[in-house]
């Protein structure tokens, strides 16, 4: 699966909507492969969106984002994984071993509804883990 965190230093980036990079990562049940980083700061937001759009990018993890951010990724059949913090890579790894709902990685003060919001892209991701496991017993 590949996906995409919004990335600031080496952290989940705080505000995904003034973010100017991302790092694409493969993930597999086996290994976190991290592939490349990708500026996304086009001033054009519809800009920024076909090229979210163009690395095939199947989740996007990020820290705050804005309602029109979220439905619009989302439209572009973008899973939308928000109100994230940590270390990128702890981050990453929490999600392929089905433990980002822990408070270590909710951002401060992150209403409940936002964490709600998140379960559907968390199910998403762990059907497409599964599907990848199966696939590799076979």
């Amino acid at each position: 699966m590949k996906l995409a965190v919004s990335k600031w230093n080496n952290l989940v980036a705080p505000v995904f909507d003034v973010s100017g990079k991302i790092l694409l990562v493969q993930l597999s049940p086996v290994r976190t492969i991290p592939l490349e980083y990708k500026e996304i700061s086009d001033s054009d937001n519809l800009a920024r969106i076909r090229r979210l759009s163009s690395l095939s990018i199947e989740v996007l993890i990020c820290g705050a984002i804005s309602r029109l951010w979220h439905d619009i990724l989302t439209a572009w059949d973008i899973q939308v994984i928000s109100y994230v913090t940590g270390p990128w890579d702890r981050v990453v790894q929490a999600l392929a071993e089905g433990r980002l709902d822990s408070p270590e990685f909710c951002m401060p003060g992150c209403p409940v509804y936002m964490q709600t919001r998140n379960r559907e892209s968390k199910t998403y991701v762990a059907s497409v883990m599964r599907n990848i496991e199966s696939a590799a017993l076979q």
